[in-house]
Parts: structure tokens; sequence; C-alpha cells
């Protein structure tokens, strides 16, 4: 019988309980493509990371939701690399420091850093895949159901001709949908069939509803790029607020880079048997 040791960690967030949920196995060695898919859909969160040797860069990291691998995602990368941080993977000689390494993703090799902060992992920055602007939905009829998947009414879009419902990519496609206000995104009730038979239509593997009205004041949605770095909070009406730090290159209509990062916590420990 083998056994695989993994962490749970809460990202985007330097509070327990609150945040992204992840689970990570520092050291997946050996278990197969089945097993791993088998293993995610066990924890049943929404990303589960198994970490792996690489002959490309310091280590490779394969990224399962309970159903299928995915190219890259955000808070697994930022999260499991706090984890490696903490496990000694990211060798540093100073106290405070910020250390730049690479990783190899199913995407490719993108670059991260680690910052230090007395000896320990403070934020973990990486570097998102190109951005990619893709379909617009511009249907009256179409958006009308987008916003009963959502369990709000058309009124509820806050859509113009420089932001519209739009799928997006910087390595995984999305569905973004602006909001009106906070409190639409608080009345948002998923019709999670027709919501996934919308998107999916498009391309898209996901669906991201989001306002520039925010909980906090230094923080800001903000997808015309008018600003270079900014905050999103997230998960707030699920009692788990994320924050997450933003950075973008480039001038609006041409995105160059997006970079994301955060700080995480560690909330759990244990064995997993094969």
């Amino acid at each position: 019988m083998r056994k695989y040791e993994f962490y749970q960690l809460d990202v985007f967030t330097n509070r327990k309980f609150a945040g992204n949920p992840l689970a990570v196995f520092p050291d997946a060695e050996n278990l197969s493509d089945a097993e791993m898919q088998s293993i995610a859909r066990e924890m049943n969160l929404s990303e589960t990371v198994f970490v792996l040797p690489s002959d490309k860069a310091l280590r490779g990291l394969r990224i399962f939701t309970p159903r299928q691998e995915l190219p890259l995602a955000g808070h697994p990368v930022v999260g499991t690399w706090n984890l490696l941080a903490r496990l000694g993977v990211v060798r540093h000689d100073k106290e405070n420091q910020i250390v730049a390494i690479e990783q190899e993703l199913k995407l490719g090799v993108l670059p991260v850093e680690i910052e230090f902060r007395d000896g320990e992992p403070f934020q973990v920055t990486m570097t998102q895949g190109a951005f990619e602007p893709g379909a617009v939905i511009s249907d009256e009829k179409e958006l009308s159901e987008l916003a009963e998947a959502l369990g709000l009414e058309l009124s509820d879009l806050n859509l113009r001709e420089s932001l519209p419902a739009q799928v997006v990519s910087t390595g995984i496609k999305s569905l973004d949908v602006p909001l009106a206000s906070l409190a639409a995104l608080g009345r948002c009730r998923i019709n999670s069939s027709l919501l996934a038979e919308i998107y999916l239509s498009y391309g898209a593997i996901g669906c991201y509803a989001f306002t520039f009205e925010t909980m906090e004041e230094n923080s800001r949605v903000h997808g015309a790029f008018d600003d270079k770095r900014f905050v999103i909070e997230q998960g707030d009406f699920m009692e788990r607020p994320s924050r997450i730090f933003v950075e973008v290159t480039g001038e609006k209509g041409n995105v160059r880079k997006v970079r994301i990062g955060g700080q995480s916590v560690v909330v759990a420990k244990g064995e997993i048997f094969c």
C-alpha cells in the first residue's frame, strides 16, 4: 500500500477558514493520471495540486478539479508555492527578500515570485498565460438567459461597449459578466445547469460575475485596465473573503502580461492511501 502526504491551505487570505481552499500533494511522483483524478474527486475541493519533479523548472504542478485537469489556475499555484516555500523547496538566504523561480504547468513554463518576510513566505505572485479576448454575448435574448442563470434581471447586468459579457482567457477560458452593484452580486442564485449550458456553448469552462463596487476602499475590480495594480475582492457573500493582488502590463486593448498574487495559510495535513 502506498501513502501520500497532503496539505490543505486557504489561499488569497491571511486567516484560516477564509479564502479559496486547496489541497496540495507535495510529492506526487508515481501517481498515475487516473489516480490523480480519483484523488481530486475524493478531496472534493475546487482544485487539488500534485507536485512532481521537472527537468524544465524547479517543480512541475498538475492541477485537477474533481472532474478534469486544468492547464493553469491562479489560487492553486499561489497556494502550492506558499507551501513549497514553507517546506524548504524554495531556497532563500535573507530574512526579507523576493525569490524568483520557474514552474512547469500543463500550459508551459511560467515564472513565480515568492516574497519572504522574517524568513517565512508572505506573498506569492504568478504570471498568467497570454491574455486572449474571446466571444462576446450581445444578443438580448441570450443576455436575458444569462441573467436568469445568475438568478438576476437583465437590468442587474452592467453592460457597455467597452465592457461586455465576454469570454476571456489567461490560460483558462471563462465567461466574465459585469454586474451593476454589490447588491446585485449578493442576490446571485445560480442555476448551475442553465449557466453551464451558456458558458460551455461559448467554449468557456466557468463564469465570473463581478462589479466595480467593493467592500473595502483600497480594492478595485477594473476590467478596462486604466489601473495597472489593484486588488480584487472575492468570496465575501460566501463568508470566505479573498483578496487578490493583480498587476497588468500593457494598455487598454493591448494587454501584454497579467500577474496575480496573494497570501496563504496552512489549515490541515494528512495522508491518503493508494
